[in-house]
């Protein structure tokens, strides 16, 4: 009965949210010093949150608590770190701490908005007609 309550709860929400942040500013990061071009490196930073959803496939979780935001807000973040360090290069006044805050502000973000407003940014894609 505690686990189900645990489970399903805004705390394990948020601590999802805030690794899921993490996670995607490390993804990116590792990508982009590893010289990989900015889009791929956007791209792995999205790659990462497949790691959360195998990880409820694999404990037995609700994957509908939080697999379409998985992917949308890191990815999301993910582009916000690659064009924020990609102006930084070009001279724009970002600060690695900016880019980091503002990434993991975006994946943040959005997790909130889903979470509080009860619905998903991106509908799922079964059963359209």
């Amino acid at each position: 009965l505690v686990q189900g309550r645990f489970h399903n709860s805004w705390e394990m929400y948020t601590i999802d949210t805030a690794a899921l942040a993490a996670v995607t500013v490390a993804g990116v990061h590792g990508a982009i010093s590893m010289g990989l071009h900015p889009l791929v490196a956007a791209t792995s930073g999205m790659v990462m949150s497949l790691g959360g959803v195998l990880r409820d496939l694999f404990c037995g979780r609700d994957l509908a608590m939080a697999s379409q935001s998985y992917a949308f807000a890191t990815g999301a973040g993910s582009t916000v770190y690659v064009l924020t360090r990609e102006m930084a290069l070009r001279g724009y006044p970002f600060s690695a701490i900016t880019r980091i805050f503002l990434s993991m502000g975006t994946t943040v973000s959005i997790r909130c908005w889903e979470y509080f407003r009860g619905e998903q940014l991106l509908a799922p894609m079964h059963g359209r007609k």
